[in-house]
């Protein structure tokens, strides 16, 4: 009797976990925060400040361009690298050899750093005030887009 119910369990939790005919979601990942920079590039900053809030420092780059710097946390003890400003550089070592597949898509560079307690997002305004590229360093994930 036993052996009956527990074989009955397990079908059950198999029926639940394949949904019919329904993808399911994937885990956040680097790619996916690759493409969800994305798509702020070549639009109005505004934009970006309207669905990712002000920045936590802008500072000036070359040839009339800013940047804005955004810093996501896991937890409030967590060092925050914009309390230092010498952990600020820019652009940020991203170095290519270390990053994952698609971490590198149009004008959005990545690179995922799992030891990091933090991801740091630099978007590049040009004068125009439109996003020109974006670099970003961290534990950054997010869920990829899939075509329909």
């Amino acid at each position: 009797m036993k052996q009956i119910m527990a074989r009955f369990f397990i079908l059950i939790i198999l029926a639940a976990l394949i949904p019919a005919g329904c993808k399911t979601p994937g885990m956040p990942t680097g790619k996916g925060y690759t493409q969800l920079c994305q798509i702020y590039v070549g639009h109005n900053a505004s934009q970006l400040v309207d669905s990712w809030g002000h920045p936590g420092r802008i500072f000036d780059a070359t040839d009339g361009k800013r940047v804005f710097v955004y810093v996501e946390t896991r937890d409030e003890y967590t060092l925050n690298p914009l309390a230092h400003s010498a952990l600020i550089e820019y652009p940020p070592r991203v170095d290519p050899r270390k990053a994952g597949t698609g971490e590198t898509v149009g004008n959005v560079t990545g690179q995922s750093v799992s030891s990091m307690d933090y991801c740091i997002t630099y978007f590049e305004v040009g004068a125009e005030d439109r996003v020109i590229r974006a670099f970003w360093k961290g534990d950054c994930k997010s869920l990829d887009k899939t075509d329909k």
